[in-house]
């Protein structure tokens, strides 16, 4: 009589076991699921999406602040891309923008008020810090921010120098690379009927973007929204008189 007692509560226990261990392996597989990682190498088509969908819904920035202005630009994500976006934090990028007035943004003034609190808590290395400042120094447009770009590689990546990127700085600089040349084909594109810049490879709203998207690399997702939002913001800073839309343009 022992003996199948025994039995049967080593079976229940068993049989315990199993159930905990399914349940937590769904938890687990739950968990997966919930958490969707984006690749950087596709952080420049989000980029391009947040401002494409955010121009059909809303038209503008008039009347706005910067914090609605993030919120609706994920709201629109969230809808076409809900595994993408649905869990995203916008505080820390609210808190940087919470101070701009979007219709007198300038992009330049905005990462030199950044970049030493940037560098101070390792939010961004401070070797393509340089790279950002020698794009601003010398006034680049696409084509010369490309070869300042192939240019800090060969210095600091191909030549396998003593003090090659780190992971890091690998990442950060392809999410620069990728959310640029995005940017070019968003703001050169003849079917954009949302572009108030001159057009130019080498616009303000080109390199808003990119700088916008290294400066919150380091919360993810997030950085190509900080991105769309300085690029937004210069673009919507410009007069509409100054667009000579029947221009020709070649991408490269």
């Amino acid at each position: 009589m022992k003996r199948i007692i025994f039995l049967l509560v080593a079976v229940s226990a068993n049989a315990l076991f199993v159930s905990c261990s399914k349940e937590q392996d769904s938890k687990d597989s739950n968990s997966a699921k919930e958490k969707v990682e984006i690749p950087l190498t596709d952080y420049g088509f989000y980029h391009n999406e947040a401002l494409d969908l955010y121009y059909k819904k809303y038209k503008g920035i008039d009347g706005k602040t910067t914090g609605l202005i993030i919120d609706e630009m994920l709201a629109e994500l969230k809808v076409k891309y809900p595994e993408q976006f649905k869990n995203m934090d916008t505080n820390e990028v609210k808190l940087a923008f919470q101070d701009i007035d979007p219709k007198k943004f300038d992009i330049y003034s905005f990462w030199n008020s950044k970049k030493e609190e940037l560098y101070t808590s390792n939010k961004v290395s401070k070797r393509l810090g340089s790279l950002v400042d020698n794009i601003i120094e010398n006034d680049m447009n696409y084509d010369q921010c490309m070869v300042a770009i192939e240019d800090f590689k060969k210095v600091n990546y191909l030549s396998k120098t003593n003090n090659p990127l780190t992971v890091n700085e690998q990442n950060e600089l392809l999410v620069f690379e990728n959310v640029l040349k995005s940017s070019n084909q968003y703001w050169t594109s003849k079917s954009n009927s949302t572009k108030k810049t001159n057009n130019q490879p080498g616009s303000k709203a080109i390199i808003a973007d990119t700088m916008g998207a290294l400066m919150f690399v380091y919360s993810g997702p997030m950085s190509l929204i900080a991105g769309g939002i300085c690029s937004l913001f210069v673009n919507e800073a410009i007069p509409y008189e100054a667009v000579p839309y029947e221009e020709e343009f070649t991408n490269p």
